[in-house]
């Protein structure tokens, strides 16, 4: 090449030609190419059959919550097991995109998008691009993420809030300036207003600057009283701030500890939980095989991650101790509301389950992308990634495909039999709020009512407060038939017994129209048997 083409192909010494040069590469840089490719992968699969599932009960009590008034709204949630920010905002977007299923699970999808940028900054700013690319792409493939992703429920905002969580935190802590503090609050406030299950994170993190000043000031003699003030100042304003949902959250403290139908979790939990979080085996219901397969993976993979994290850790990644500064606050921020949450539910009341935890996953993929990145044994690596990309290939098949997977019940299917075949006069009765609900929501024809649940039955934890709020009233079926007439047409809505029920609402309700009336149709809609019948009483 001679002296002309290298002066020809340099950038130009004008300054503001500089700097558009200097635009112009960083703008086609490969990691942004990746970036895009990643995310167009996750809208895909997001968008793909979005409105396929049937809306089930709590979709449609999300759907309706947030159609009250403000006042009610409030009201509601405050008796209810969830704080009410996602209400609010499902509530506003409702009042400017209305309130079809396809539009509401269209939220959802924004969250998780944002989750997967918020992802990618998160580990570029800890690892760097590399990691940065790779733990987006996990969650932007991970079946946890897209089942969220794609359902009317707080857990899609939990995990995006979740993800800033632990961005504003480090940055805070890295900085140490009254802007980064101050975002972390903000984004600790609203976390702690969508789930509360955000406090275990909350605690997480500031457990872990507690122990990283302690350590500052045994082991380096260094106090940091700047952070201090400031980490001080920002809990406190939070907790402030915080303290009338606060007298809220422990008066629901009694009501979880009388009567919730989570049951016990096994110690071993963690492991599946990391199955959940990667490849959502163990919730495959239609072969078992995929079952033992994922928890087994999951075991190999938290042991072969943890051990070599424990290696970058001893080594001070490679003589750099902030890396390992890095690796332990996402150990920390994954782990620590794990057990928290474990010790709870052993302590005190069972509050264990998987999807109030989802928040805690944007740690796992940037942990996993960064062992992946630095293992010491690469060719090992297959071994465990290729089962966990057949994994994932499997659940994401039968999430899409398969009834087993997707649907809880086919109150879609059953509320469009109904109208089609339906009378004046006819009324529906429901054997259980699990039905009720999502026939509301669709507006299923004539007068619904729903029978009171069993006595002691561990999943009536509704208040009567929320029951208010979203319109359920519990009606024997005798007075039901007497609010419809004695000629009217009866339709039987049947769920099946949740775990730990009896079929008490099968026996009292369907007892009854079969001693008063007459069998004339029957259909099954996946969980939900449909009956009509007819009042010429048997002869």
């Amino acid at each position: 090449m001679n002296k002309e083409e290298k002066i020809e192909q340099s950038p130009p010494s004008n300054s503001t030609e500089t700097e558009f040069w200097r635009l112009k590469q960083k703008r086609f840089q490969p990691e942004f190419f990746w970036l895009l490719l990643i995310l167009g992968l996750a809208l895909s699969l997001r968008l793909f059959r979005l409105d396929y599932r049937s809306v089930w009960y709590d979709e449609s009590f999300s759907i309706i919550l947030a159609r009250q008034d403000l006042a009610t709204l409030i009201a509601g949630t405050a008796h209810d097991y969830h704080p009410p920010l996602f209400y609010l905002v499902l509530s506003l977007w409702m009042k400017l995109f209305g309130e079809g299923i396809y539009v509401t699970r269209l939220l959802s999808l924004l969250f998780g998008m944002g989750t997967i940028l918020l992802v990618y900054q998160l580990a570029k700013t800890l690892f760097g691009p590399k990691t940065a690319l790779l733990g987006a792409f996990l969650a932007a493939v991970a079946p946890f993420q897209l089942l969220y992703s794609q359902e009317v429920r707080m857990y899609s905002l939990q995990i995006l809030l979740g993800a800033w969580l632990c961005l504003t935190f480090y940055q805070a802590y890295r900085r140490d300036s009254r802007e980064e503090w101050v975002l972390f609050g903000v984004a600790a406030l609203l976390s702690l207003y969508n789930l509360y299950f955000s406090l275990f994170g909350v605690v997480a993190l500031d457990l872990f600057f507690v122990i990283l000043m302690l350590y500052n000031w045994r082991v380096l003699r260094v106090v940091e009283k700047s952070k201090i003030r400031h980490w001080l100042v920002t809990n406190l304003v939070v907790a402030l701030l915080y303290l009338p949902w606060l007298f809220i959250l422990l008066g629901q403290v009694g009501r979880i500890k009388k009567s919730y139908w989570i049951t016990l979790p096994n110690p071993l939990e963690i492991f599946r939980l990391l199955d959940v979080f990667l490849y959502n085996a163990t919730n495959l219901t239609v072969d078992p095989p995929y079952d033992l397969i994922g928890l087994l993976l999951a075991v190999f993979l938290l042991i072969f991650m943890l051990q070599t994290l424990r290696y970058r850790l001893r080594r001070g990644e490679r003589g750099d101790f902030r890396r390992s500064l890095e690796i332990a606050m996402l150990l920390t921020y994954w782990l620590g509301p794990v057990l928290l949450v474990l010790m709870v539910s052993y302590l005190f009341a069972p509050v264990y389950l998987e999807r109030s935890l989802i928040a805690f996953a944007v740690p796992c993929y940037i942990l996993l992308a960064r062992v992946v990145q630095t293992a010491r044994h690469p060719n090992f690596w297959p071994l465990l990634l290729v089962p966990g990309a057949v994994l994932v290939l499997v659940s994401l098949y039968f999430y899409f495909f398969s009834q087993d997977y997707t649907i809880h019940y086919d109150s879609t299917s059953a509320t469009a039999y109904i109208s089609q075949n339906y009378r004046q006069g006819d009324i529906v009765i429901h054997t259980n709020k699990l039905s009720y609900l999502p026939f509301i929501y669709l507006k299923a024809p004539g007068l619904q009512f729903v029978v009171p649940e069993e006595p002691g039955n561990p999943h009536d934890d509704l208040s009567p407060e929320t029951q208010r709020a979203i319109g359920l009233d519990y009606v024997p079926v005798e007075q039901a038939i007497e609010k419809a007439g004695p000629s009217s047409r009866v339709w039987l809505v049947l769920t099946p017994p949740q775990p730990g029920q009896t079929d008490y609402q099968r026996q009292v309700v369907k007892g009854f129209l079969d001693r008063h009336y007459s069998l004339s149709a029957s259909q099954s809609f996946y969980g939900l048997l449909v009956l009509l019948y007819s009042p010429t009483p048997k002869q």
